[in-house]
């Protein structure tokens, strides 16, 4: 079942990730992802979702402060998926972009996720994001990509 589960949300989160970065103006590709869907905010603020959903299916919260820690997550994610940091590298660098989405998850310790899966989904996102948007060259893949990468 958890397997079902992540799969689930990786395929979510690999079409919003995409479907939020395609281009607003051409809706010739794929026609099947409809227009309000392709807006940053998509890719900002449901893939976190789709990941917070799975997150509380196999850790339910139990405490007020674990919602905290929950939302202060789904906040970091939405601002890390938000950039790639061109603003402080000059161009859009994959590979911190999935350090600082593997980082967001730091107040799941708080909610009682072992400081271990923290460190391998940092590890995950860095490495999974950057050499993936490298040796691929197809954008619709490279970002469908990361959006898996964002939830494993």
């Amino acid at each position: 079942m958890n397997w079902i589960l992540i799969l689930l949300s990786s395929i979510i989160s690999a079409i919003l990730y995409r479907a939020g970065g395609m281009d607003k103006g051409d809706i010739t590709e794929p026609k099947w992802i409809p227009k309000w869907l392709r807006q940053s905010w998509v890719r900002d603020w449901l893939c976190p979702a789709a990941l917070l959903f799975a997150v509380c299916f196999f850790w339910a919260p139990y405490h007020w402060l674990s919602w905290v820690m929950l939302l202060l997550f789904y906040g970091l994610s939405g601002g890390a998926l938000s950039t790639y940091w061109d603003e402080l590298f000059g161009y859009d660098n994959f590979w911190f972009h999935g350090f600082m989405c593997g980082l967001a998850g730091i107040p799941l310790i708080w909610f009682g996720i072992p400081w271990q899966l923290l460190v391998i989904r940092v590890v995950v996102c860095t490495i999974g994001m950057g050499l993936w948007s490298k040796i691929i060259d197809k954008d619709y893949v490279e970002e469908m990509g990361r959006g898996v990468f964002f939830i494993l």
